[in-house]
C-alpha cells in the first residue's frame, strides 16, 4: 500500500512544475498560492459532502490540535507554495527540481532530532544519496543552469525545509481524525485569508487567460487537495522519511509524461535515473 501511495504522490506532483511555469506567466506567486489552496479546499469540502461516512465526522478542536493545524498549513501549503512560485521565477526549473531533492535529507535529520517513532538510519541516508545521484543524472544540468539569483536559491531551500517540517507535523495528527477532514481544515485556515489578501494587494483585475485558469484549477484539485490525503495516509503507514522519498519520483514522472505525451526521446539518462531511484528506494527500506 505504501508504494501505491508513493506512486500516486509522484504522479500528481510530477506535473505541477510544468503547470506552474505557464501559470506564473499570468499570475503572481501570491495569486498562485492563494488560488491553488482555495481550489484544494473546495475539492475536499465537496468530497466530504459526497461521502456519507466522512459527512458524519467532526473535528473536536483543542488548543494543541489547532496549533498543530496552523503549523502544518503554514509549512505544507501557504509558505512553500509562495516560495516555490517565487523561486521558479528566479531559477532554472532543473535547478528547482535538484534543490527540492534535498527534502528527504531534511526530513530524515528532523526525524532523528524531533520526530517520533523509528529514526532514520545508515541505510536511509545511503538510499537517499543513491537516489539523489539518479536525480542529478536525469536532469543533467549545464553550468549555466545554476546562474540564478541567491534569493531564488533561498526561496526553494526554504520551501524544502518547510516541507520537511510538514512531514513531522503530519506524523502528529491523531489517527482518530480522518485525512480528509484534517486536509480540508488545514486548507480552510489559509486559503480564504490568502485569497482576500491577494485580491486586496493586487486588485480585482484578474487574469483572463482561460488556459492558465484551467491549469490552476487542475493544480488546486489534485496537487493542493487530493495529494494531501495521500501524504497523510502515507505518513501514518510508512513514516515521514519514507513518504518524503516520493520527491525523487517527481522529476521522473515529469520526464515520462514528456516521453509518452509530448514524443520526447527516452534517453540513457532517463533509464539510469530510473534504475538509481529504484535502487535507492530498495536501500532506503533495508532494515539497519
Amino acid at each position: 500500500m505504501k508504494y501505491i501511495l508513493m506512486l500516486c504522490i509522484g504522479l500528481i506532483w510530477g506535473s505541477q512544475f510544468l503547470l506552474n511555469d505557464y501559470i506564473l506567466k499570468h499570475f503572481s506567486p501570491l495569486g498562485l498560492a492563494a488560488l491553488r489552496m482555495f481550489f484544494g479546499f473546495i475539492t475536499l469540502s465537496i468530497m466530504i459532502l459526497l461521502i456519507p461516512k466522512e459527512r458524519k465526522k467532526k473535528i473536536k478542536l483543542d488548543k494543541k490540535l489547532l496549533i498543530l493545524f496552523i503549523a502544518l498549513g503554514a509549512t505544507d501549503a501557504a509558505i512553500p507554495f509562495y516560495l516555490i512560485g517565487y523561486g521558479q521565477q528566479q531559477l532554472d526549473s532543473a535547478v528547482v527540481a535538484i534543490i527540492l531533492g534535498i527534502i528527504p535529507v531534511f526530513t530524515a535529520l528532523l526525524q532523528n532530532l524531533v520526530g517520533k517513532g523509528q529514526k532514520a538510519g545508515r541505510w536511509q541516508y545511503i538510499g537517499m544519496a543513491v537516489a539523489f545521484v539518479g536525480l542529478f543524472i536525469l536532469i543533467n544540468p549545464s553550468a549555466s543552469s545554476f546562474s540564478g539569483s541567491l534569493k531564488g536559491y533561498a526561496a526553494i531551500l526554504g520551501a524544502a525545509f518547510c516541507f520537511a517540517w510538514a512531514f513531522m507535523f503530519m506524523d502528529r495528527i491523531p489517527n482518530s481524525i480522518s485525512a480528509l477532514h484534517a486536509s480540508r481544515f488545514i486548507l480552510m485556515l489559509y486559503s480564504i485569508p490568502f485569497l482576500i489578501y491577494w485580491l486586496y494587494a493586487e486588485g480585482f483585475n484578474l487574469p483572463t487567460d482561460s488556459k492558465a485558469w484551467a491549469y490552476l484549477f487542475i493544480l488546486g484539485v489534485f496537487a493542493s487537495g487530493i495529494v494531501y490525503l495521500f501524504y497523510i495516509q502515507s505518513v501514518r503507514i510508512a513514516g515521514p522519511t519514507f513518504t518524503s522519498f516520493s520527491n525523487y519520483l517527481v522529476p521522473l514522472v515529469g520526464t515520462f509524461l514528456g516521453v509518452f505525451f509530448l514524443g520526447e526521446s527516452f534517453t540513457i539518462n532517463i533509464a539510469l535515473a530510473l534504475i538509481m531511484t529504484i535502487l535507492g528506494l530498495i536501500i532506503c527500506n533495508r532494515k539497519s
